[in-house]
C-alpha cells in the first residue's frame, strides 16, 4: 500500500510539472494554427505540436488514473475518426520511412457505428497495432487497417456481457508478407 501512496504523490508531482510545460506548448501551439495561413506548409507542423500536446496530456492523466485509481477518461468516440488522425501524425510519417517497402492502406465502413471509451487509449492501441504488424514483415508487404458494423445474434461472454443488436467493430490490423499464397493471406 505505501507503493502506492508514494507513486501518487509522484504522478501528482510530475502531473504538476508536465501539466504546466505542455499548458506551453498546446497554447502557443493554438496561436500559431490561429495565426498561420490554410495554405501554408507551416501549419500542418504547428496542428501536430497541439496533437502532440494533448496526447502528452491525456498520458499524463493515464499515469495519475493507474497511481490514483482515479477513473478512466470513457467519451463516444469514432473509431473511424481515430484511425484516419492516426495516418496524419508524426509517428505514422516516421514508421513509413522505416519501412519503405510496406503499404498501408486504410478501409473503413462509411456509417461506422460510435462506441464508448477513451480515444486516447484507442490511439495508442492502434499505433502499436500498426507498428507491430510493419516490423513483423521482413520483405515487401501490406497492413491494412478497417473498421466494420457488426450484428450479433446472441449474447456474447467475456469480461462484460455483450448483449445481441448492432456494434461497431474494428476490423482489425491486418499485415501481409508478400511471399504468401492468396490462401493463406486471409489467415494473418
Amino acid at each position: 500500500m505505501l507503493r502506492r501512496e508514494a507513486l501518487g504523490t509522484l504522478a501528482g508531482g510530475v502531473d504538476h510539472d508536465l501539466n504546466n510545460v505542455l499548458g506551453v506548448l498546446v497554447g502557443y501551439s493554438e496561436l500559431l494554427i490561429e495565426m498561420i495561413p490554410e495554405t501554408s506548409p507551416l501549419k500542418r507542423y504547428a496542428e501536430n505540436i497541439l496533437k502532440s500536446g494533448v496526447r502528452g496530456a491525456a498520458i499524463v492523466q493515464d499515469l495519475l488514473t493507474l497511481a490514483r485509481r482515479g477513473v478512466a477518461v470513457s467519451e463516444v468516440v469514432n473509431l473511424n475518426r481515430i484511425a484516419s488522425d492516426y495516418f496524419k501524425t508524426p509517428e505514422f510519417e516516421n514508421l513509413k520511412n522505416c519501412h519503405p517497402y510496406v503499404t498501408f492502406t486504410i478501409d473503413l465502413e462509411k456509417d461506422l457505428l460510435n462506441i464508448k471509451g477513451s480515444s486516447v487509449h484507442l490511439g495508442k492501441m492502434l499505433m502499436n497495432l500498426v507498428s507491430n504488424a510493419a516490423e513483423a514483415i521482413s520483405e515487401r508487404g501490406e497492413v491494412t487497417i478497417r473498421t466494420e458494423n457488426k450484428y450479433l445474434d446472441s449474447p456474447i461472454q467475456g469480461y462484460d456481457e455483450i448483449q445481441e443488436g448492432g456494434l461497431c467493430r474494428p476490423g482489425g490490423v491486418r499485415q501481409w508478407r508478400g511471399h504468401f499464397g492468396q490462401r493463406h493471406r486471409e489467415n494473418i
